[in-house]
């Protein structure tokens, strides 16, 4: 598949490759394809009009040698979906329809309704001192922020934020938070040397300098964390995140040492997610705990405070860091609920059907009119965008 994508493909080639799509295996390996692709904005390269066709005329007849076997109805119908991911493939953007329909993708889409487009979010967040300061990150001159006993807040050239203490604390924890609004992001280096990422409408309060005992904050919203392995001093010392919840007084620790991973913890979602990439976490809520290994994801229902520990879609989990949308089988609602947090804006239904699931990659870097478009290309759903409300039409 990849050599045929890349016009490389003998005629062997190309025919196991249309056996293989008409398997029952088929969509799976799609799905694969597609996923495993990365994005190359930078280098991508549109094919030429005349490629295009050449694609769609192979897809709709199998060639071998002079003789065209006709494609059938079923095949058709995931080929013509097939189609729309190759189309925008060539734009950065790969996204096809998941759930079972009985009509090809329809491309046209009304951009009169994108006349009021609306940007991606960006590096923005606020800085609440101990004493009830707030400084406002995107617009501060980089430098010397202030000053939290022996922690100097320094702001980099970069946009970083960066918290530099001198010595290990020995007295009062003084606490500081950096929230992110609705429309950003921002990263940031705690004390210890841990680097943490912020996702949209997410908070951290954290102490301007550790404990010798543990390392405690407490995350709202989405973060992901690269836990420096030990303090300044030397000395091993615990690193806890704890999540709070609406539903349980206790809340959620994820406790770890050195390691990497991301939480998932929005109150609009069903699920707390804990996906870990390297070293080890230990999940507990509630009395419960659970371990988790590279790879795996520890899912707490908000409602039922279990526990379900499973395999993890690492890219998707973290695809927010690396400037991605990133859906897998993902249903509209949750789809628009990241898109609402992303672009600031509000959602409206004017449609029951809310079964549909999609699996692709958006940029987070373009308007929202792009995934919008995208959205549409697979005849499922239209949208219109009203100052800063969203509404998903049938």
């Amino acid at each position: 598949m990849y050599q045929y994508a890349a016009s490389t493909a003998s005629a062997e080639e190309v025919e196991e490759m249309f056996v293989l799509l008409q398997s029952a295996e088929g969509d799976a390996v799609l799905k694969d394809f597609i996923l495993n692709e990365r994005i190359r904005v930078e280098s991508a390269v549109s094919p030429s009009p005349q490629k295009w066709e050449d694609m769609w005329q192979a897809i709709r007849t199998q060639t071998v040698g002079q003789k065209k076997a006709p494609v059938s109805k079923m095949m058709w119908h995931r080929m013509a979906a097939a189609i729309v991911v190759l189309f925008v493939a060539g734009t950065g953007i790969y996204l096809f329809l998941t759930n079972k329909t009985t009509h090809p993708p329809q491309i046209a889409v009304n951009s009169q309704h994108y006349n009021n487009d609306i940007p991606p979010g960006g590096n923005k967040a606020i800085l609440t001192l101990a004493n009830g300061s707030v400084i406002v990150l995107d617009t501060v001159q980089k430098g010397l922020l202030a000053k939290q006993g022996n922690t100097n807040i320094i702001k980099l050239a970069n946009g970083e934020l960066v918290y530099n203490s001198d010595k290990k604390n020995t007295g009062e924890l003084v606490y500081n938070t950096v929230s992110t609004p609705r429309g950003g992001q921002y990263q940031m280096v705690l004390p210890d040397g841990s680097k943490v990422w912020l996702n949209a409408a997410s908070s951290l309060r954290f102490p301007a300098s550790f404990s010798i005992k543990e390392r405690r904050v407490e995350l709202s919203g989405e973060a992901y964390f690269e836990v420096a392995s030990q303090m300044g001093h030397g000395k091993k010392v615990p690193f806890i995140v704890h999540v709070s919840s609406a539903s349980s007084a206790n809340g959620m620790d994820v406790e770890v040492v050195g390691t990497h991973f991301n939480i998932m913890s929005y109150a609009d979602e069903q699920n707390i997610k804990t996906t870990l990439l390297e070293g080890k976490v230990k999940v507990s809520q509630d009395g419960i705990t659970r371990n988790l290994e590279p790879g795996r994801q520890a899912i707490v229902d908000h409602q039922t405070h279990a526990i379900t520990v499973a395999n993890a879609n690492v890219e998707q989990a973290v695809a927010w860091k690396e400037g991605q949308f990133r859906f897998k089988e993902t249903g509209i609602n949750e789809l628009m609920r990241q898109v609402a947090r992303w672009y600031n804006v509000e959602v409206e239904y004017r449609t029951n059907r809310t079964d549909q699931d999609y699996t692709g990659i958006v940029s987070r870097t373009e308007n929202v009119s792009s995934i919008l478009k995208m959205l549409e290309a697979t005849g499922t759903v239209h949208f219109m965008v009203e100052k800063t409300k969203i509404i998903v039409l049938p």
